[in-house]
């Protein structure tokens, strides 16, 4: 089997959203089916995190936001083995640095810099981002799911 493809990822409003008066426990809630999501991505991607909490290198300064957003308990144990287990590439002014644009990838992000989309334009990898939405649609990582699991996804994004 070859080397497995790259899933960058994002996190404040990509698989946290803002719990407003739903949840008690925090500034975030967890999206709907995360730990489906986060399973579903660690068993075929090779996945790392772009998001500005992790943005040097380190996942420790992520994992207590997601367990703050998630709460104790066997749901957050097996996140928490997850998500220590992606790569953070420490990148300076915006995302794409840390990414290898030369190569085929998906990145699930609810709002990219302009920098960031104006690299993957000049790379020919524009159609490699996927917008998410879960303010809006908490249940987007479903959707998220399908459509990478599409062949028109794939070769889109080649």
């Amino acid at each position: 089997m070859g080397a497995l493809m790259r899933l960058y990822l994002d996190v404040d409003g990509t698989l946290l959203r803002r719990s407003g008066h739903a949840r008690l426990r925090g500034e975030f809630a967890p999206a709907t089916n995360l730990l489906r999501f986060l399973e579903w991505a660690a068993a075929g991607f090779e996945c790392i995190w772009v998001t500005s909490r992790t943005r040097h290198g380190d996942v420790d300064k992520l994992l207590p936001v997601l367990r703050q957003a998630i709460g104790p308990g066997e749901e957050w144990d097996r996140i928490h083995a997850i998500a220590a287990s992606f790569a953070a590439p420490v990148w300076q002014d915006f995302k794409a640095e840390a990414m290898e644009l030369g190569e085929d990838f998906v990145w699930i992000d609810d709002s990219p810099e302009e920098e960031s989309l104006d690299a993957l334009q000049r790379a020919g990898r524009h159609k490699s981002w996927i917008k998410v939405d879960i303010e809006q649609r908490p249940d987007d990582l479903r959707r998220v799911m399908d459509l990478v699991e599409s062949l028109d996804f794939r070769e889109a994004a080649a």
